[in-house]
């Protein structure tokens, strides 16, 4: 049997190492560039959030990693969750982000919310989170353009700055006919799925 020990992170070299371990999992995914892939972002975080900054260590070395954060409405937003090729499928990302929800709902979050990419979709729905369509854009693209589109689902939420606009729609499943259809009418804004799961 495999076995590991889950721990959090307590120092900046524990940080390092399970970002420099994240960054090598997904160093083909292109979003190497994000903040959250930065120790400073999370430096900034550990005091508040480092319950929620979890890794999986098999002997000497890591074999995953789930970071998460408060949000300012007090729902936890996952940025990482990791597990190598080689450790896949040994049960390592999902005790992670089990033992993410237990600290979280121990703590009185009980929303946890993912943008995933396409690949990990299964197995966010395997995990009980809820699937939403996220679309974001920016001006000169408008939120009513973007309401446009759909006309068969109720709206999460929306986000207007003037900068960036953001409309979450409740699919309750993955629907990449929609999705796709944002994907080629305005083709400058981003969709993904994203995740939600009460605890």
């Amino acid at each position: 049997m495999f076995r590991y020990d889950i721990k959090k992170v307590t120092s900046e070299t524990e940080l390092n190492n399970a970002l420099a371990f994240a960054k090598s999992v997904f160093k083909d995914s292109g979003n190497l560039d994000r903040p959250t892939f930065f120790s400073k972002f999370w430096l900034e975080r550990m005091p508040a959030n480092n319950d929620f900054m979890l890794y999986a260590q098999h002997g000497e070395e890591i074999a995953g990693v789930v970071f998460g954060y408060v949000e300012s409405n007090d729902s936890i937003n996952l940025s990482t969750v990791a597990a190598t090729e080689r450790y896949r499928n040994q049960g390592i990302a999902s005790s992670l982000l089990k033992e993410l929800e237990k600290r979280a709902a121990a703590k009185g979050h009980h929303l946890i919310t993912v943008e995933a990419m396409e690949a990990a979709e299964g197995f966010y729905l395997k995990c009980g989170y809820v699937p939403h369509l996220l679309v974001q854009a920016k001006p000169p693209l408008t939120l009513e353009k973007l309401r446009s589109l759909n006309d068969r689902y109720e709206e999460a939420w929306t986000y207007d700055d003037g900068k960036d606009i953001k409309l979450c729609l409740n699919t309750r499943g993955i629907d990449k006919e929609l999705q796709h259809k944002y994907d080629n009418t305005f083709p400058e804004c981003l969709t993904q799925t994203l995740f939600t799961k009460q605890v």
